[in-house]
Order: C-alpha cells, then sequence, then structure tokens
C-alpha cells in the first residue's frame, strides 16, 4: 500500500473507535475527546492538501493515551485503544510507516475483543460496553479475521519491500 493508503487506513481505524473515548469521556469526566478530533483533523488535511501533521497535536493526542492508562475499567481500556490508534494514525501520517498502521489495525481488533468481552459481564459488574448479541460476536470475529489478514499482507509486502 503506498503511504496515503496505510494513512487513510489508520484514520478510518481510529474514527471507528471514537466513540469509546466520547463514551469513557462522558460517563468518567476525565480525556478530552477534542484532542481527539483536532489530531484526526490534521491526519486529514494531511491526506487532502499535504498540511503537516504537527509535533504539539501529536503531543496532545498522546497525553489523551496518558489519561486513558491512568484510568481503570473496561471503558478506560477501550478509550487507550481509541487515543492510542489516533495517535498511531498521526504516526502514520508523518512518517508513512506499515507498523503504524499495522498498530491501529491491532487496536481496532483488541477494541472490538474488549468490547465483545465487557458485553457479557453480570449485573454489578463495570457498565456495559456494547449489547450482547450473536451478530455482534459474529461480527467481532469478521473483524479480527479481515484485520488478522490486512496485517499478514502488509507485513509480507514490507519484508518483500525494499527500505527507501
Amino acid at each position: 500500500m503506498p503511504a496515503h493508503a496505510r494513512t487513510t487506513l489508520a484514520a478510518l481505524t481510529a474514527v471507528r473507535l471514537l466513540p469509546y473515548f466520547l463514551r469513557f469521556h462522558t460517563e468518567t469526566g476525565n480525556g478530552d475527546p477534542q484532542v481527539l478530533g483536532r489530531a484526526l483533523d490534521d491526519v486529514w488535511r494531511k491526506l487532502e492538501d499535504g498540511t503537516p501533521v504537527t509535533l504539539p497535536i501529536m503531543l496532545a493526542a498522546f497525553g489523551q493515551v496518558q489519561i486513558a492508562a491512568d484510568s481503570l475499567g473496561p471503558l478506560a481500556e477501550l478509550a487507550w485503544y481509541s487515543a492510542a490508534a489516533v495517535t498511531n494514525a498521526c504516526h502514520v501520517a508523518v512518517h508513512g510507516e506499515v507498523r503504524e498502521t499495522l498498530h491501529c489495525l491491532r487496536y481496532g481488533r483488541e477494541a472490538s475483543l474488549a468490547a465483545s468481552a465487557a458485553s457479557g459481564r453480570a449485573d454489578g459488574d463495570p457498565p456495559r460496553v456494547c449489547p450482547r448479541h450473536a451478530a455482534l460476536r459474529e461480527e467481532v470475529r469478521r473483524q479480527a479475521r479481515d484485520l488478522d489478514d490486512v496485517a499478514r499482507a502488509a507485513s509480507t509486502t514490507a519484508r518483500a519491500s525494499p527500505p527507501t
């Protein structure tokens, strides 16, 4: 994949995970989802017109990763995946590395699995993140398979391509 395609894939994965951070913020008051939104806006601008992603924006997004890491519970775990995916999308936009794109894909897969696991908690446990439903479980399995396929293909391509 060319660098702009890797950046797009990483950004789309991050966008898919943003609702987790929004819910984390809404329920705990921790973090600032607008910081992550501004970071993704910078990534999209980079794709549209080449405007660089700035270091302060990347550092602010990383700060949201730290806020989620310092919190407890299933929402904090999902918020961490969300913020980490945004941070990695920024790195892909700056460096165009396959590795950072793969991190985003893994965060997407892990967040789907964590959300699915959280949906099966008993009453009295932390709040449910997603409803327990057969279609959700099937979708998580499908996403995990698809992400594994993309990761394998990207890893094979990265090993086969000479460094530039």
